[in-house]
């Protein structure tokens, strides 16, 4: 273990850089399985990237090789036309080694709910408490599953990043993130994400504004182990893990009364993160298998009218956001829609990604341990580089 990583600081620089990749050694996780015989092909086609220029930032020329090494970057997959033809890893991790998702969760959680639907379980519009009674009389009264995957919810919570400078805060994110597990419980009692979640209280109505509120996910798994009847990171092993052909296990960090953090806590290896997004760049299909509900994957990465106008609601009120997400098209689906059925990504904070670019056929996953939980430079540069290498791979031949 490391000598300076701890419970206290793991989500701080420079502790972060190991504590990424060893979440389990930190913190309570349930474990995510393939549990068939079933493991996804994922043939090498090796391209050279190196050389690939860009302009930064600041204005400069970079390269790709170079790119990589000054963005904080831990691991990177690059899949083209169904082949890997880029995979790298740095910070000591290797292809066996798990990685924290952050709110690349959040898409995950977003393709078990599709599987869910899928099988007729619930619908999208269903009200969360004809599912989930337990929370009538809290901020979800008449909200439906659509508003909390897309996170129109009118739920009062504010997440701002700033406060991770301040982990003694009182304020609701970081008193969440004690229920959650993923900081000390300190005087706090043991309560978990889903009774905390039903102290907030209602701002707004449902469905008029996209507003970025991670709890809000934890309550679409809690529908979902209702519905399914097994527990959340069951589910994923069953409807995610094994289907996709995941080649190594997974974990999900969970709060001290056992609930899976859902909106962040899942760890992985960048090969089956890239074999995530490689489902949503085929319409669904992984090796021929259907995994998910095509009209899933569509509905995804177009969105729809409310969808659109929720987000763009919130960049009138909120021009300053992240990851260059004032000319984005929306919150859909767990995922940011970048520009309407051309690209789309999974996204969480101190840089992951898992990058959906359909005009070059392209899937980036990569894993990061940025020095602060949303640095909007960093983030821009980032996308730069993904956006550099589908440039150079679209005029490629099949």
């Amino acid at each position: 273990m490391s000598a300076t990583a701890t419970f206290d600081n793991w989500m701080d620089p420079p502790h972060n850089r190991w504590a990424f990749h060893h979440v389990a050694d930190l913190m309570k996780t349930a474990p995510i399985s393939n549990h068939g015989d079933f493991v996804s092909a994922l043939p090498r086609r090796p391209i050279d990237l190196d050389n690939i220029s860009f302009k930064a930032l600041d204005g400069s020329t970079t390269n790709w090789n170079h790119h990589l090494r000054e963005t904080y970057c831990d691991a990177i997959c690059v899949i083209h036309d169904g082949h890997i033809v880029d995979e790298r890893y740095f910070n000591g991790l290797n292809e066996g080694s798990l990685h924290l998702l952050m709110s690349v969760t959040k898409s995950m959680t977003a393709a078990a709910l599709g599987v869910a639907i899928g099988r007729g379980l619930l619908s999208i519009n269903d009200q969360v408490t004809t599912i989930a009674p337990e929370f009538a009389g809290t901020s979800l009264d008449g909200c439906t599953v659509r508003h909390l995957i897309d996170m129109t919810a009118g739920t009062d919570f504010v997440e701002d990043y700033d406060l991770y400078l301040d982990p003694d805060s009182d304020s609701v994110l970081i008193e969440y993130e004690r229920q959650a597990g993923y900081r000390p419980l300190g005087n706090s009692p043991a309560i978990g994400v889903l009774k905390h979640f039903a102290t907030y209280a209602n701002a707004r109505p449902h469905g008029t504004l996209f507003d970025y509120r991670s709890p809000l996910t934890n309550i679409v798994a809690r529908i979902l182990e209702i519905v399914n009847g097994i527990p959340f990171n069951d589910v994923l092993s069953r409807d995610i893990w094994s289907p996709f052909g995941m080649e190594h296990r997974a974990d999900i960090l969970i709060d001290p009364l056992g609930f899976p953090a859902a909106e962040g806590g899942m760890s992985c290896t960048v090969r089956d993160l890239a074999r995530f997004g490689l489902a949503y760049l085929n319409d669904g299909v992984i090796n021929g298998n259907a995994v998910l509900p095509e009209n899933w994957v569509q509905d995804t990465r177009e969105g729809d009218e409310d969808a659109r106008n929720c987000y763009a609601s919130y960049v009138q009120t909120s021009p300053d956001t992240s990851f260059e997400g004032d000319s984005w098209s929306m919150y859909h689906n767990a995922f940011w829609v970048v520009e309407r059925n051309q690209q789309f990504s999974g996204l969480g904070i101190f840089g992951q990604y898992c990058w959906i670019h359909r005009p070059s056929r392209t899937v980036i996953a990569r894993f990061s341990t940025y020095p602060s939980a949303s640095p909007s430079a960093l983030s821009a540069e980032t996308m730069r580089g993904f956006h550099a290498v589908a440039q150079a791979l679209i005029s490629r031949p099949r």
